[in-house]
């Protein structure tokens, strides 16, 4: 059976956040951080990267034509989103320029999965699909097709008028009687 200590030891947390910032960074930005964050035991902090300049950075759409700083932080005590953004506002930059997201952030995550890169090759490009006959590539656009495409839609559209019986309206065959045919509305 394990000890209370082991419990302790094995359920110890850590947060991690992204921080990201537009333009360029001030003199001595990354240790005056990383010492305003000191009272949270900071165990790692480290810049991932800087984007090339982007014509439209993807979290600062008002901030054209700018690279983007991206740093990792991971703290033992608890800290959230907002007190790592009141730190870095006090610092002088403003809020426009920076974003702290947690690691389990949904916009994070989606972020991530946007920017991963596909493995594999494409499925067009696969042999097996051609070869198969299971996909054509060369039939599905032109003009060809597109002209082939209209024929089939203009042939559905008559044989569902034919079912629905939607076609041209007929009227009814009646009876006349031809001996004294006169109008009923008046005479």
């Amino acid at each position: 059976m394990k000890t209370f200590k082991q419990y302790l030891a094995e359920g110890k947390r850590v947060y991690d956040f992204k921080i990201k910032v537009a333009g360029p960074l001030p003199e001595k930005f990354e240790e005056n951080l990383k010492e305003r964050l000191g009272r949270c035991k900071v165990m790692t902090f480290e810049k991932i990267k800087t984007t090339p300049i982007q014509a439209l950075p993807l979290d600062f759409p008002d901030h054209p034509n700018t690279e983007v700083t991206i740093y990792e932080v991971i703290c033992e005590y608890p800290i959230t989103s907002p007190e790592i953004s009141n730190d870095i506002k006090e610092m002088g930059i403003p809020a426009s320029c920076f974003r702290v997201r947690g690691a389990g952030e949904p916009s994070e995550q989606d972020q991530i999965l946007a920017t991963a890169e596909p493995s594999g090759e494409a499925l067009l490009d696969d042999a097996s699909y051609k070869e198969a006959g299971k996909i054509k590539t060369k039939d599905y656009f032109g003009d060809d097709f597109n002209k082939g495409f209209l024929k089939d839609l203009a042939k559905t559209a008559k044989q569902l008028k034919k079912e629905n019986g939607q076609g041209e309206y007929k009227l009814p065959k009646t009876k006349q009687n031809k001996e004294g045919a006169k109008s009923a509305i008046g005479s």
